[in-house]
């Protein structure tokens, strides 16, 4: 049997994008927003080409959205969670529906690359 990768699932609401590749969500039940930075996806910053189209994507896609979860991967060691913290975001893979992410979706549609550019943070 395998076991599945350590992490946390938790059915989410939509708030906002912040851009293409950060999404503010909240967990279901909870008031708190938090900033999912999307694992495997790294799309335009501000003032580079490209950046309006991809924020629109994931915005017209999260807002037409039926059901969306959010899966935070975890370390074995799960004492301190909050390590994997990127700035104010945290690491995790947005899901669509049951199947997509949209990690996946915005580097399908061109929109973001699975690798991270030279000079990206």
């Amino acid at each position: 049997m395998t076991l599945p990768p350590y992490g946390l699932c938790l059915p989410c609401k939509y708030r906002r994008c912040r851009d293409g590749d950060t999404v503010e969500i909240s967990v279901l039940g909870a008031d708190r927003i938090w900033a999912i930075r999307l694992i495997d996806c790294w799309a335009p910053d501000r003032n580079e080409p490209g950046f309006k189209e991809a924020k629109a994507f994931a915005e017209e896609v999260l807002q037409d959205a039926d059901h969306l979860s959010v899966y935070v991967p975890a370390p074995r060691d799960t004492r301190n969670l909050l390590a994997n913290l990127t700035f104010d975001r945290v690491p995790g893979w947005l899901f669509v529906g049951t199947e997509d992410t949209l990690n996946a979706m915005m580097v399908h549609a061109g929109h973001a690359t699975e690798e991270k550019r030279r000079g990206d943070r």
